[in-house]
């Protein structure tokens, strides 16, 4: 039996809220091998994710799905949000984003740590896509790749702000890149530490350092560090 007709027998789900954009990503995945059963602003607004994610269930064994949802009122939520849901249900999905740079450091981050495969919207063709849901598929069965595998680092906290409401934190990642500051959610870090948080505090965090690009990068199991030693390396 050929790859494509195993392929053949696995439906994808494409969601996103803009139907062009929706009927291009089927073509792709279409050309990749796969079926399609297409969810855009034609379908019914979802306001809970678990109901989405039950559709998605039901209809697919796979998903590739847009982060900006709520543009045309499909949905209240992120794509990212969607895709984490279906990673608890080890269901492989990828995550597309037209507003890489803008989104990955926030609405993104939040819940990177269960999206393996991130592509921008250019980068989602037929080739990527099927990649993408072999990688996923992988991870999901406990073949975490090193890009992907956390370890316990420093963070060292440089700067505290606001986007869209919420409080963002920038900070470096020594053992990553030092000399590249990274944005992420302040939600990430539990509230004991999140009401001292300030410019110059050093946390612990399991982060990902093996990742190529900072996008890639998530970070979980926040803890306060100690002071730094000047004998440490970490200063």
């Amino acid at each position: 039996m050929s790859m494509t007709q195993v392929f053949n027998d696995i439906k994808i789900a494409i969601i996103d809220d803009d139907k062009n954009l929706a009927e291009v990503t089927a073509w792709e995945v279409e050309e990749a091998g796969y079926q399609t059963f297409v969810l855009d602003n034609r379908h019914r607004h979802f306001h809970n994710v678990s109901d989405l994610v039950s559709l998605i269930r039901e209809n697919a064994q796979g998903a590739v799905c847009d982060h900006r949802l709520s543009n045309s009122g499909f949905a209240n939520f992120y794509g990212a949000e969607l895709v984490a849901n279906l990673y608890d249900f080890k269901f492989p999905s990828l995550l597309i984003t037209q507003y890489t740079e803008m989104d990955t450091a926030f609405s993104i981050r939040k819940w990177r740590h269960k999206i393996p495969v991130l592509l921008s919207r250019e980068e989602a063709d037929a080739s990527s896509i099927a990649k993408g849901i072999q990688d996923c598929t992988l991870e999901l069965s406990g073949k975490i790749p090193s890009t992907r595998k956390p370890r316990r680092t420093i963070v060292r906290i440089t700067n505290i702000d606001e986007e869209s409401g919420e409080r963002v934190v920038d900070a470096f990642v020594p053992g990553w890149n030092p000399h590249k500051a990274v944005r992420f959610p302040a939600s990430l870090i539990p509230e004991n530490i999140g009401i001292i948080l300030k410019p110059d505090i050093r946390l612990f965090a399991h982060v990902n350092t093996g990742a190529e690009k900072s996008d890639d990068l998530y970070f979980e199991k926040f803890e306060l560090a100690p002071e730094p030693d000047e004998d440490d390396g970490l200063a």
